[in-house]
């Protein structure tokens, strides 16, 4: 490296016995890079950085739809935003706005609305009847073509006609390690199956098949202690806003080292239906009853069947904020003037649990003002909250108080 300060004007041409490159800075008002190329025996012409720049910018047509591919639109716009940046522009295909028809009042989706507020130009994204056949692909007279597709928990397949579209590719990206968890879930079915890490995968859009593209980027991470499905949610959205970054500035490095997803590891991550969230008090231990919670409950609660007393009568119930129960022993200690079990169970409110309690049987917890409800294997699920359909939700206390519960005698199914 060398400066040619001193200099007022450029040059242009120069002969040289040489071959080497180096790079000149002149002096000329605010100073300009320039590369300068080194040919033997032969003329070489300086070339200004700011137009090898131009050529390096890419434009980006963002796919996107929920809460998952907003922190990456956001890691986007801020990197698009950073002097010297690659990204010279974004655009965004999201859900079209909801209208009256729908029984709400329209509103965009957040992604829309933060696309919107940094003046991102936004296309819709099909429509659920009409799907890809009856979509526009998005036009502008200003773009003849994106560089990239970067598609974010989308919720549609693009074809192989749409991904060609893209001059240097289509990039997805999946919350897991692929080819860990494909499919639609992979956040529930790590929570559920309580795995100790997690992570995300920046990968190629495949056009035959979801989640089976090369293999960009991949960041491991470390699963927090209790997460729901909110909260890692969060945690990968932020990291692979991240990554997708890194690949979208070092794209042909990525691409030239990208891996191909050994088929003999594929796992499936389904969603999880509303009927698998059912409890089987007889086959579930309390610890998977609660992680299903934390993994599914903001879609579906956990539910159980209660029969009125004195009556036929069988009602489905929801059950709210679970927890899982430490071990205690069911030997009565004088507290005042009245006996409790250890654990905090009140002798006038009925039995404390054993070992042998039947399975779905009810214990209510004065102190933590819940229900323990006995689970496979003895151990004990806490319910703070209960809703019977079409009804407003409970406290525990309530229902306790106010449908006739006995603690170690009355059962969930």
């Amino acid at each position: 490296m060398f400066g040619c300060t001193g200099y007022r004007r450029a040059i242009s041409t120069m002969l040289i016995s040489a071959d080497w490159k180096r790079t000149c800075v002149l002096g000329v008002g605010q100073h300009r890079q320039f590369n300068v190329l080194f040919n033997s025996t032969r003329s070489f012409t300086v070339s200004s950085r700011q137009s090898e720049d131009k050529d390096d910018k890419i434009k980006v047509l963002f796919f996107g739809s929920d809460s998952f591919s907003v922190p990456h639109l956001e890691a986007l716009i801020k990197e698009k935003n950073r002097p010297g940046s690659k990204i010279e522009r974004i655009d965004v295909v999201s859900p079209k706005e909801r209208t009256k028809k729908s029984k709400r009042d329209a509103e965009d989706s957040p992604l829309t609305l933060l696309a919107k507020s940094h003046n991102l130009k936004t296309f819709p994204s099909p429509d659920r009847r009409g799907g890809f056949d009856a979509w526009t692909f998005p036009q502008d007279p200003s773009v003849p073509a994106w560089d990239f597709g970067v598609v974010v928990s989308f919720g549609w397949f693009l074809p192989n006609d749409v991904i060609t579209r893209f001059t240097r590719g289509g990039i997805n990206v999946h919350p897991s390690l692929l080819p860990k968890y494909r499919g639609s879930a992979p956040l529930q079915r790590a929570i559920l199956n309580d795995d100790k890490s997690t992570g995300v995968t920046v990968q190629l859009l495949d056009p035959n098949e979801f989640d089976a593209g090369k293999i960009l980027a991949q960041a491991e991470v470390a699963m927090p202690e209790n997460p729901t499905y909110r909260s890692l949610e969060a945690l990968l959205a932020n990291k692979g806003g991240e990554l997708v970054v890194d690949v979208m500035n070092n794209f042909d490095e990525r691409k030239r080292d990208a891996k191909t997803q050994d088929p003999d590891k594929v796992t499936k991550a389904n969603k999880i239906s509303r009927e698998a969230c059912k409890m089987q008090w007889g086959a579930w231990k309390a610890s998977r009853a609660e992680r299903l919670h934390r993994a599914n409950g903001f879609r579906y609660p956990i539910t159980a069947s209660w029969s009125i007393p004195d009556s036929d009568k069988v009602l489905s119930i929801s059950l709210f904020d679970l927890f899982l129960v430490p071990n205690a022993t069911d030997a009565p200690t004088s507290t005042g003037n009245s006996k409790h079990f250890k654990g905090g169970y009140a002798v006038e409110d009925g039995d404390a649990p054993t070992d042998g309690s039947a399975h779905g049987t009810i214990y209510y917890h004065r102190p933590s003002e819940s229900l323990h409800v006995s689970c496979s294997d003895g151990s004990l699920l806490g319910v703070k909250a209960l809703q019977f359909e079409g009804k407003k939700r409970v406290s525990a206390k309530d229902f306790f108080n106010g449908y006739h519960v006995k603690s170690g005698i009355s059962r969930f199914e």
